[in-house]
């Protein structure tokens, strides 16, 4: 799927051309008459300094071992989604880099993190998705309770030195929130609250525990797991990658907003959805931008009369999203602003987790390294959907596993995320190349101040967990 109205492509903005106008995002809400919705209010006023960012961190094999023994072995780090094991004794393995954990429901409201290794001789307890009274090792057949304790062993007069209290499963920290599980292997991290930031309170009107996966993509990609998640941490893209959807997507009004103190890394990107990218403002009204948006979105075309200046077209196409959203879900969401049905808005909390807010990309991303290998790894996507009321909560979607040079389009039930997803891993593949491409001594990030801000935050964290500064 495009964002095409009938034939017409408006293509991208031609080379040279500028905006004289530069709008804001505080620019475009006023515009919409309401109030502020409290989390739209809240800003991070953090903004970390320009500085060099050398490749070597993205193709270099040595910082492989360095992010797993700084990031991946000290820092909360999302593992799964409660739905993902929903009744007692489901079980799922969290794999990343050479490291391995399996995260167990012990009881109705009660989870559970252990490394997933046998204490016999080393094999992975849990290889994928399952279920049972208790977690037994597929090799030898030990046995240990949900709660990690060792219960059975074979031939066990083999084994008079096995105290089971001392060859019980080594477990990890959890932490949960929005339905999310969390883990961190170390016993000295901080509280996993510590970390939440504004995060909490923000999505105090859009719970993420009352949705469920809806659609799940996981892909390989063939570029390191920083490089393909700063593709999403900034919107300046849109302009030449995403083109087709700057008739409804205003990327020039983005708004990055950074929190950083104490333990809190995170940061967030809102970009106003269903009004004209001013680079592409002389060559369509609001109008026609809206009659772009309902094409896109699967609406009837708007009527002849509305649209024709921003604030009413973010009104029309708020009241289409409204509307479309309490026919499928049986909920009242009248007296919202547009922003919660129109607008882009995405956080990162530090290193990799990516969950966004609102209806209008209701998301979930999360970036892994694949393996040890600096060159690749994949990308997780979910479409969180809120459960229609009254009803049980649906089971989550299984993820479609898409392969490294796979295309997602080629999956139907990604619909139009895999035309925007596929646009994205073109460029992430081709980054990896250039990286190595480029000449010594010019091989470097060159970052905008603002609107690359998330990226410059997170390799500033970045440089202070790995001990890269001073």
């Amino acid at each position: 799927m495009t964002y095409r109205y009938y034939e017409k492509d408006f293509g991208r903005p031609d080379p040279g051309s500028t905006i004289e106008n530069f709008p804001y995002y505080e620019d475009v809400l006023k515009c919409d008459g309401q109030t502020l919705p409290p989390v739209i209010q809240k800003r991070g006023a953090y903004r970390p300094e320009p500085r060099m960012i050398s490749y070597d961190r993205y193709i270099d094999p040595k910082f492989v071992p360095l992010e797993i023994k700084n990031i991946w072995k000290k820092h909360w780090q999302v593992a799964c989604r409660e739905e993902d094991i929903p009744n007692v004794g489901d079980r799922i393995a969290y794999d990343v880099a050479s490291l391995s954990y399996v995260v167990v429901r012990t009881a109705p409201d009660e989870f559970r993190a252990f490394n997933n290794s046998c204490r016999h001789r080393g094999r992975k307890i849990c290889d994928k998705k399952g279920s049972g009274a208790n977690l037994q090792c597929a090799f030898h057949g030990w046995v240990y309770g949900l709660d990690g304790k060792l219960q059975w062993i074979p031939f066990q007069q083999e084994f008079p030195y096995v105290v089971p209290d001392h060859f019980n499963l080594h477990e990890v920290q959890i932490g949960r929130w929005g339905g999310n599980i969390f883990i961190n292997p170390d016993p000295e991290a901080p509280p996993f609250e510590s970390i939440l930031g504004p995060l909490r309170e923000h999505f105090v009107d859009f719970p993420l525990q009352d949705r469920y996966t809806a659609l799940h993509i996981r892909k390989k990609i063939r570029c390191n797991w920083k490089a393909a998640q700063e593709a999403f941490d900034e919107a300046y893209h849109t302009v030449h990658t995403h083109y087709d959807g700057m008739p409804m997507f205003g990327s020039a009004a983005t708004q990055i907003d950074i929190w950083e103190e104490g333990n809190v890394h995170l940061s967030r990107l809102i970009a106003p959805g269903n009004i004209v990218d001013p680079y592409i403002g002389d060559r369509l009204d609001t109008h026609e931008g809206l009659r772009v948006f309902c094409s896109a979105f699967g609406f009837d075309p708007p009527p002849a009369e509305r649209g024709h200046d921003q604030a009413d077209s973010r009104a029309f196409a708020a009241e289409l999203q409204r509307k479309r959203l309490e026919e499928t879900t049986g909920r009242a969401h009248a007296g919202l602003h547009p922003a919660f049905f129109l607008d882009m808005v995405k956080y990162h909390l530090f290193p990799n987790h990516h969950p966004w807010w609102g209806e209008m990309m209701p998301w979930w991303y999360r970036f892994l390294p694949y393996g040890t290998d600096p060159d690749h790894s994949t990308m997780e996507i979910r479409v969180l959907m809120p459960i229609p009321d009254g009803a049980e909560r649906p089971p989550a979607a299984e993820p479609i596993e898409i392969d490294f040079d796979e295309w997602a389009r080629d999956y139907p039930a990604t619909g139009v995320l895999g035309h925007i997803a596929d646009q994205d891993f073109t460029n992430m593949v081709a980054v990896q190349q250039g990286f190595k491409a480029a000449e010594p001594g010019e091989d470097y990030l060159t970052l905008a101040n603002t609107a690359e801000g998330q990226i410059l935050h997170f390799h500033e964290v970045y440089d202070k967990v790995m001990g890269l500064t001073d």
